[in-house]
């Protein structure tokens, strides 16, 4: 079966689950640590959680210390389940869609920030109201600072992205003098 057709099934199975204990705030938390933790090391998550000698229990908490303290109920009865039904391996896809689905209940849209150095809690608190007037949502804001920027900032929103960098700027001067 189709590894988005899974992801989405189980991902739709947990958001009804929270939703019925109303508990997605606190599960979008949790699935939010865990992919933090999962992507930054990826090779080994796939290879401890794909391995059939590994036990159920091993499996388990490997995700539970992935996610950190506090993990809510309804996420460690998920995971069991996902255990138990031998998916363990598709955890973080899951992750992803609940968080997807998550965000869209909620009117949430992720912002990813990226700016030449970092930038103070004024100037971030700017840019989320902006996001919000323009969007008419509620901004969920992620920063991360890139030198080669030079200066000034790049914001992606969903599929847009407002280049107000210098980089930018130089290589839209370089399009246009054909350099």
């Amino acid at each position: 079966m189709d590894n988005g057709k899974i992801s989405v099934r189980y991902a739709r199975a947990l958001f009804n689950q929270a939703v019925q204990e109303q508990c997605t705030a606190e599960v979008y938390a949790c699935l939010t640590r865990l992919t933090l933790s999962y992507s930054q090391a990826i090779a080994q998550f796939n290879e401890v959680l794909s391995n059939p000698m590994i036990s159920d229990e091993e499996k388990l908490n490997l995700l539970h210390t992935a996610i950190g303290e506090p993990i809510h109920p309804c996420v460690v009865r998920f995971l069991e389940f996902l255990t138990a039904k031998q998916r363990e391996n598709k955890v973080f896809l899951i992750a992803l869609k609940y968080q997807e689905m998550y965000r869209k209940a909620n009117n949430i849209l992720r912002a990813d920030v990226t700016t030449a150095m970092a930038v103070d809690d004024t100037t971030l608190e700017q840019i989320r109201t902006f996001v919000e007037q323009y969007f008419h949502c509620t901004a969920e804001m992620h920063v991360k600072v890139d030198p080669s920027l030079i200066g000034g900032f790049m914001l992606d929103i969903e599929d847009e992205r407002m280049d107000a960098s210098v980089t930018g700027q130089l290589n839209k001067l370089k399009k246009e003098l054909n350099i």
